[in-house]
């Protein structure tokens, strides 16, 4: 998500894959019943309860649950009971995506690997070879504390300073005003012959509808996201797998034009965090959470103008690092003042799939319903 400002240049980088487990609860069963039957066996077959203590004990047939599509194997009807207690423990982390690569990257459930106590799957045995050479770099560390509350005083100019960006971005009627946004913009990718221009068309009907058309020389690709349904296109329409559509939720809230208009949204929370450099501009930084994200604004205490956004994420080559995306080329477009050119960076080396030059900009064009439909047929 990476734009309704920066929204969706992860999006964009996505390629869909079948789907994986589904975050809900889990289906007990007996062996031969046809949930078992539509369920992949996964980790050879072996009991995780055991796999995470460092043993490896085949799974009885017999003594089965199902999460998703699937299907986990117990030595015993205890260990299958440990793991209904806590399956977010025992169960495949990421929602059965790469370990290396996150989201939307499936991974194989018989290439596994344990970690800290926890099973990680991967797409080859490449992201395999390369996650078990250091693990830490493609794993968030588990919060260990709390974090510490921020003082009355920083939590007021926080405030003071996202109340400052809204009026430089055009002002809270406008923002908040937002029927829909559409940006046409180009992204450079590499190839092995060379590089190629991917132009890009982002719809967002506020609050939560989204839809990213991309095409380059040799592919086009349709994603969408909406509150009812979440589907990619290419040749074919597949459903968004839930680990894919959780993320690229989480990047459409971390979008500036999101941030700001959630702004009055109960949990928000803004507060300074010291300064830094955007570009050449001194900042404030501010550290704003809300809705289960976390990121950091860069905000001209001069102007209010938005210069930066920072979070933790995943960069080109899977490792977990700090994202840094600098806003430049400010124009007025339907009252509001957004940036037109986006570069970014990932622990500080360019991050090429993030960094992009903003086209053109329509604000509450009217968007036609059927943009968000599941397409039929091929197009």
């Amino acid at each position: 998500m990476k734009s309704a400002i920066s929204l969706f240049i992860i999006l964009g980088v996505m390629q869909a894959f079948g789907p994986l487990t589904k975050a809900g609860g889990g289906r007990a069963g007996q062996g031969g019943s046809p949930q078992a039957s539509e369920a992949v066996a996964v980790i050879e077959g072996l009991d995780p309860v055991m796999l995470v203590q460092g043993r490896e004990v085949q799974g009885d047939q017999k003594i089965f649950v199902i999460r998703g599509r699937f299907q986990y194997l117990f030595a015993n009807a205890e260990n299958k009971a440990l793991f209904e207690k806590d399956p977010e423990r025992y169960e495949i982390q990421l929602g059965g995506s790469c370990a290396r690569m996150g989201p939307p990257v499936g991974g194989n459930p018989d290439l596994y690997t344990v970690y800290k106590e926890r099973i990680y799957i991967f797409g080859s045995p490449d992201c395999l070879k390369v996650f078990k050479a250091a693990p830490e770099k493609f794993v968030e560390p588990e919060p260990s504390a709390a974090r510490a509350a921020a003082t009355p005083e920083a939590l007021k100019r926080g405030r003071s300073l996202i109340e400052k960006a809204v009026a430089a971005t055009g002002g809270a009627a406008k923002l908040d005003g937002l029927v829909s946004y559409e940006e046409n913009a180009a992204t450079m990718q590499s190839r092995p012959k060379g590089d190629v221009e991917v132009k890009s068309t982002l719809t967002v009907v506020f609050p939560d509808s989204i839809r990213l058309e991309r095409v380059a020389p040799d592919f086009r690709d349709v994603s969408v996201l909406t509150p009812s349904d979440a589907f990619t296109f290419y040749r074919v329409p597949r459903t968004m797998p839930d680990a894919v559509r959780a993320e690229r939720s989480r990047y459409f809230k971390r979008s500036l034009l999101s941030v700001l208009r959630a702004r009055n949204a109960t949990g928000f929370e803004a507060a300074v965090a010291g300064s830094a450099k955007a570009g050449d501009t001194s900042v404030e930084q501010v550290a704003v959470s809300f809705d289960g994200v976390s990121l950091n604004l860069g905000i001209d205490p001069a102007t209010g103008r938005v210069l930066s956004l920072s979070y933790r994420g995943r960069g080109p080559d899977g490792t977990v690092g700090e994202v840094v995306q600098t806003f430049s080329d400010f124009r007025e477009v339907g009252g509001l003042t957004l940036p037109f050119k986006v570069t970014a960076t990932h622990n500080g080396q360019p991050f090429r799939d993030q960094s992009r030059a903003v086209e053109s900009i329509i604000i509450n064009g009217q968007v036609a319903p059927e943009a968000f439909a599941r397409p039929k047929a091929a197009q």
